[in-house]
């Protein structure tokens, strides 16, 4: 049975380490710096095959971050020439960087990742009642869009709906100060229990500016909540028949995915959403394991 270490290193690192290793998987976010631990790994252990995951950089990111495009793409294109194979984790981003990088389409396999979440997949699908709980967590930063999902509320454009927020981070108390006087609008605290908080979810809303794959709108789906996704990198692709791609800016396109979840529509776009992520851990499982070999 193949065994799997794991190697923590300073995001200062620059000396590759030698290993015994018949594969290498990276995951930290490639930039100039780190061109020379790529090349230290692939040249100290010559007989390994180099697998990097991207987790981090995507067409949006890329967007907000770089100022300079020509100096980031070609960093990335020498980047990915020292690794064998690229993991990307949506389509989305398989696409972004065979443009922003020139890489072939066969160098590059698509892996959502996953991650456990006991509870989620029993638990009830949502009967909303007069008012439509939208739920939204996750680390609260300005990536994460928490602040236009706020101004939305603020501004009416959620009729009859309560925002339920759980988080937290160095944001935390701009966006309490966003919405210290809208009634409909409470905070949970850090999510401990992610079964318990969706429980009291009818659809969970998801306002990145950036997001590689997007974990919570996975997990949304397999509790059998529909999403209401930024229309940004993995999300989109996750909201097929699921949900709704939204401009959070927009009021027209927040309304128009509201219309969507009406009662008996609610429930079987819950439905559907769940089935898509059915096994998933399965199916991640297979796509490592048919890469590995």
């Amino acid at each position: 049975m193949a065994k799997a270490t794991t190697i923590i290193l300073p995001p200062t690192t620059i000396a590759a380490p030698r290993l015994a290793a018949d594969v290498i998987i990276t995951h930290f976010p490639p930039n100039w710096r780190r061109l020379m631990l790529l090349a230290g790994l692939k040249l100290r252990n010559p007989k390994a095959r180099i697998v990097h995951v991207e987790h981090s950089y995507t067409r949006s990111w890329e967007a907000i971050h770089v100022a300079s495009k020509l100096r980031f793409r070609a960093m990335r294109w020498l980047a990915m020439r020292l690794v064998d194979r690229i993991v990307c984790v949506s389509r989305a981003q398989s696409d972004w960087l065979q443009e922003a990088a020139g890489i072939d389409a066969d160098r590059i396999t698509v892996i959502h990742p996953f991650a456990e979440n006991p509870g989620l997949a029993a638990l009830p699908l949502p009967e909303p009642g007069q008012r439509l709980q939208i739920g939204a967590y996750g680390r609260f930063c300005e990536q994460k869009g928490f602040d236009l999902l706020i101004a939305g509320f603020r501004s009416g454009w959620f009729p009859q709906c309560d925002l339920v927020l759980g988080g937290f981070g160095e944001d935390e108390a701009a966006l309490r100060a966003l919405a210290a006087d809208c009634p409909a609008i409470r905070f949970t605290g850090k999510v401990d229990d992610l079964a318990t908080f969706l429980r009291g979810c009818d659809v969970v809303a998801v306002p990145s500016r950036s997001e590689a794959y997007g974990m919570v709108a996975n997990e949304a789906r397999e509790a059998g909540r529909p999403i209401m996704v930024a229309p940004v990198d993995g999300l989109v692709e996750q909201a097929t028949g699921t949900g709704a791609v939204v401009d959070f800016t927009d009021q027209d396109s927040i309304q128009g995915a509201l219309r969507d979840f009406g009662s008996a529509k609610l429930q079987q776009i819950a439905k559907h959403a769940r089935s898509t992520v059915s096994n998933c851990y399965r199916v991640r499982e297979a796509q490592w394991s048919a890469l590995l070999r």
